[in-house]
């Protein structure tokens, strides 16, 4: 399970703001009790005149692609490739591994499936970019003739129905997948392979999602329903992928939207195992994104209460903004659960109809309120959390490079 950008920051703003604040002390969230120890999440940076002269530059910042791939196949890349290596090698992923040996297999994601953490476990691309070369290999990357993911629910709809190719049509017709796209088919679902696309990329926030539209934890659920009928096991991999997608907008409410949805699947997943005592749950994230901190130009406190009861994700306002006729502060105004001050009035009353000024200043305000700081748009190097539950989890103690948490999934569903 993949917490995309989560760092301990995040965890922290998560665990905060859903404690409840009439009890003193810290309240563990679920996943707390399973932090085993951190990831280095370093990959190889490079200069390059063509891919095959590259000088490689150690402790660069990673993506998501190549810490994807780290977790995938063990093993290391430069960023934006996907589960390959700069010279063209294909590296073998857990899942495919997994596939081979007559395991069940899945990926789970909130963004749109051909993301670059999804396809890190299906496909082998030299960018993270080229989607509809993803979308394809989720369908031609085959074991023992079928598509190598059994179970595959996100977004995507955008890249596996195209003007050249409709793939989801030949999953149904010739590969025997039942489509799923609403929550109500989700649920009545009752079949061995399914494709559930959601969205024509990603997901809604999870504050902000429909009713028709199944949350991380709807998907990771029926994922597990499914695979678990596989008497030789199952790997599936879940992500919570928009944490990232949040703190890249510097955007908590964002971030506690997506942890809450999060935390939710990681709840599922550790129910399951409980039950049996014989699944291996790891979760992680795959770089940190922000540098996020909880206090800000001097304040020594964070305050989740503007969160608390807000009835929208700033990038669901910023839809509703750019689509209607309403002020900005208006726009606020009806989804928050605090009284805007005149200052905020006049200055989001000023923000032209444009989304990213509109959501620039949306974030500022509640950043502002609840003292949250942040050093960068952009990814961090700093190690990320890393949780494990199960036999064979007493091997993720430690801190570990994010190549050698891929060695240990590998191990763990090699017979």
């Amino acid at each position: 399970m993949i917490g995309d950008g989560m760092g301990t920051a995040a965890v922290n703003a998560y665990r905060v703001w859903a404690e409840n604040p009439a009890v003193k002390g810290i309240e563990p969230l679920r996943l707390d009790r399973h932090l085993v120890g951190a990831v280095a999440t370093e990959s190889w940076g490079a200069t390059c005149e063509t891919i095959m002269d590259c000088i490689v530059q150690p402790y660069a910042v990673t993506d998501s692609s190549a810490s994807a791939t780290a977790y995938a196949t063990g093993r290391d890349t430069l960023n934006g490739m996907v589960a390959q290596g700069p010279d063209g090698e294909r590296f073998e992923t857990v899942l495919e591994r997994a596939a081979r040996l007559g395991k069940g297999t899945g990926v789970v994601s909130t963004s749109q499936v051909t993301h670059a953490s999804p396809a890190s476990f299906v496909a082998h691309v030299p960018s993270r970019r080229q989607y509809a070369e993803i979308a394809d290999q989720f369908y031609e990357n085959r074991v023992n003739g079928q598509p190598v993911a059994q179970v595959i629910l996100g977004g995507g709809t955008r890249d596996f129905r195209r003007e050249d190719r409709d793939l989801v049509q030949a999953f149904v017709d010739e590969a025997g997948y039942t489509l799923v796209e609403d929550l109500d088919g989700l649920l009545d679902a009752d079949d061995e392979r399914l494709l559930g696309l959601f969205a024509p990329v990603g997901l809604p926030r999870h504050w902000d999602r429909p009713d028709s539209v199944p949350t991380l934890a709807d998907m990771t659920r029926k994922a597990i329903e499914v695979l678990s009928r596989n008497e030789r096991g199952f790997f599936l991999m879940v992500e919570g992928s928009q944490i990232d997608w949040a703190a890249h907008g510097n955007d908590i409410a964002g971030v506690v939207s997506e942890m809450e949805g999060f935390a939710d699947a990681v709840d599922v997943a550790l129910d399951f195992a409980a039950v049996g005592g014989d699944t291996l749950v790891v979760i992680t994230a795959d770089h940190e994104t922000g540098g996020l901190s909880l206090g800000r130009s001097g304040a020594y406190e964070w305050n989740p209460e503007p969160l608390r009861g807000l009835m929208a994700t700033p990038a669901y306002m910023v839809e509703a903004f750019v689509a209607g006729s309403d002020s900005l502060d208006t726009v606020l105004a009806a989804q928050a659960p605090f009284d805007l001050s005149e200052a905020e009035r006049a200055n989001l009353a000023m923000v032209e109809r444009e989304p990213r000024a509109a959501y620039e200043a949306l974030n500022e305000v509640l950043d502002h309120r609840t003292h949250s700081g942040w050093t960068t748009m952009g990814h961090t190097g700093v190690d990320v959390p890393l949780y494990a539950s199960g036999p064979g989890s007493a091997s993720f103690r430690g801190l570990h490079q994010n190549e050698k948490v891929g060695q240990l999934l590998m191990q763990a569903v090699s017979p």
